[in-house]
């Protein structure tokens, strides 16, 4: 790996742990939010199924069914981050995640830009199912994008989803 690669991977986990740490949940309620979800939804026109977890201690992450496919037209990391409730049945994410080419036989790949996004979850009345709605913007890679200041924005992308919780019988 490349030293640049590194220090972009260094980025990215730093950012994270921080996000993580921003979380400031108090315990009261969020048990009824914490779970796994699967949705199916669109992003961008493209049909896309995600797993959402949503962790007691506020990290989030998503693991959706295009990043290693070039549908997208990159491939990118899981989005990972943290989540806060803002309302009696919702949640607010703030995720990061990294795109990159796909190493083909000339090149070894890629980073081609560093996202973060905002998810906004809705649950059902018995938080058995949700609606997600997306929204993220992607920088050069060599942009923090928790303080992009007058950074361009290099994509934007949006998404909705539905899904309901997974249970275990």
């Amino acid at each position: 790996m490349t030293g640049r690669r590194l220090s972009l991977l260094f980025m990215f986990f730093s950012m994270a742990i921080i996000l993580t740490g921003m979380s400031g949940q108090s315990e009261a309620g969020k048990d009824r939010f914490v779970g796994t979800y699967f949705t199916i939804g669109d992003e961008d026109g493209i049909p896309t199924p995600v797993i959402v977890q949503i962790g007691k201690d506020g990290t989030y992450t998503t693991v959706s069914g295009i990043q290693n496919t070039t549908l997208a037209g990159v491939v990118f990391t899981n989005d990972v981050g943290t989540w806060k409730k803002t309302g009696k049945n919702e949640i607010l994410a703030k995720t990061f995640s990294i795109s990159v080419l796909p190493p083909t036989e000339s090149s070894p790949g890629e980073v081609v830009s560093n996202c973060i996004a905002d998810h906004l979850i809705t649950f059902s009345n018995n938080f058995q199912e949700i609606n997600l709605t997306v929204s993220g913007k992607c920088y050069v890679p060599d942009v923090n994008v928790a303080d992009p200041g007058d950074a361009p924005v290099i994509k934007e992308f949006r998404g909705s989803f539905q899904g309901k919780r997974l249970t275990v019988p």
